[in-house]
């Protein structure tokens, strides 16, 4: 007995790994340009993670101009408590979000003291702020989750990465978008190919015609036998074909990491930090030296931008300063070393020294005078030569 009657004999008939377990979700389905689905490429999540969070942990201080020279000074109300949700990391956070992925952080005013400063900032969500014409030989018209903003100065507009005689910035998943698709592709690759049992990509081949429903019920028990790891029995004429290569010849974990690898130089961040591959050709470096290239590279397009518009608010000769030192920390013999040569040169005194390893100020004023004397470290004196015994020699036995 048959296990599926087939009938006459026609030409030969295929059940592909597609007419098997499906071809995935159309490419067209992934919007690699839709910031969830963006997110959902760990490289772009690791990327934008790590920038937003390295800026909103730096300290936002506040600077006054006066008489040409820039001294820190009270910080305004909007740095005290600048949103109702959350805190100034949270509040920070969320523009440099915006900015790193859709390259363009919009913020409403909402509350202003009695001098016109703003007080209360929130941050809208990129995907609900447009623009009449995004074209700067035209007055900006704004509109806020479809409404139309009557007045522009309060919206404020941070852009990242600009085109000459455009307003807003260049998304960057937007013009990664293929990229990120590739990535989405290959990710969702490797989860079906383990969520199918490992399963290579085969055809079910027959001589005999087959009809569409003996051929879903083919379909249906072939894969029922070997999701559940038993043996399939295909019957009379039908043979089973292996057309697949292993997982790894088929290259899908070379396009993982050569994904990392573009979304790292995309955001300027070292590969290495989102499990791409590192430039094998470059010399052994420093921790310090990571840190350097990744504060100069990744993190201060998003400083100067945040800092300009926020100091763009307050007319009043106030800025405002990321404090870079929690990035660039160095280790605690390099930062003596700087240390004594700012004491020497008479740039910085004790307290300010102090100040900076988070120490109160010297008693009774001791330590605000410029050039005090450093003392050196005492170089140990070399060892004398151990005494030879009588009629020895060195090495002698």
């Amino acid at each position: 007995m048959r296990l599926w009657p087939f009938g006459r004999k026609s030409e030969k008939r295929n059940i592909s790994r597609t007419d098997l377990w499906g071809s995935g979700e159309d490419i067209a389905q992934i919007r690699g340009d839709s910031i969830h689905t963006a997110l959902s490429l760990i490289p772009v999540f690791a990327a934008t993670r790590l920038i937003a969070d390295s800026v909103a942990s730096l300290p936002l201080e506040t600077y006054k101009q006066t008489k040409g020279v820039i001294i820190r000074t009270d910080d305004p109300s909007l740095l005290k408590n600048p949103t109702a949700y959350g805190t100034v990391y949270d509040w920070v956070h969320r523009a440099v979000t915006s900015l790193a992925l859709r390259g363009n952080a919009y913020g409403l005013i909402l509350e202003r003291d009695k001098t016109g400063n703003p007080t209360l900032i929130e941050w809208q969500h990129p995907d609900f702020v447009s623009l009449e014409m995004d074209d700067t030989r035209f007055k900006p018209v704004w509109f806020v989750n479809g409404k139309r903003l009557d007045n522009n100065e309060d919206l404020v507009h941070i852009p990242g990465y600009t085109l000459p005689g455009k307003v807003l910035g260049v998304s960057p998943i937007k013009a990664a978008q293929l990229t990120i698709e590739t990535g989405i592709q290959a990710q969702r690759f490797g989860h079906d190919w383990l969520a199918n049992g490992a399963t290579p990509s085969a055809v079910l081949e027959t001589e005999d015609a087959v009809t569409w429903d003996q051929a879903q019920d083919i379909k249906r028990k072939f894969k029922q036998a070997a999701k559940g790891r038993e043996p399939v029995a295909l019957g009379l004429g039908i043979s089973y074909k292996p057309i697949s290569v292993p997982a790894e010849e088929s290259q899908f974990l070379a396009t993982l990491r050569a994904t990392n690898t573009d979304i790292a130089n995309i955001y300027g961040i070292p590969a290495e930090l989102i499990g791409g591959d590192t430039n094998k050709s470059m010399t052994y470096s420093t921790t310090e030296q990571e840190q350097i290239k990744l504060v100069l590279y990744a993190l201060r397009p998003y400083l100067v931008k945040i800092e300009l518009a926020l100091s763009r608010l307050f007319p009043n000769r106030i800025c405002f300063k990321f404090n870079v030192d929690a990035v660039l920390r160095a280790d605690t013999k390099t930062r003596y070393e700087s240390y004594a040569l700012a004491l020497t040169n008479r740039w910085m005194n004790v307290d300010e020294v102090r100040a900076l390893e988070d120490l109160p100020p010297l008693p009774d004023g001791k330590g605000k005078e410029y050039g005090q004397p450093v003392p050196e470290l005492a170089t140990p004196a070399p060892p004398e030569p151990a005494a030879l015994p009588p009629g020895g020699t060195p090495n002698s036995e």
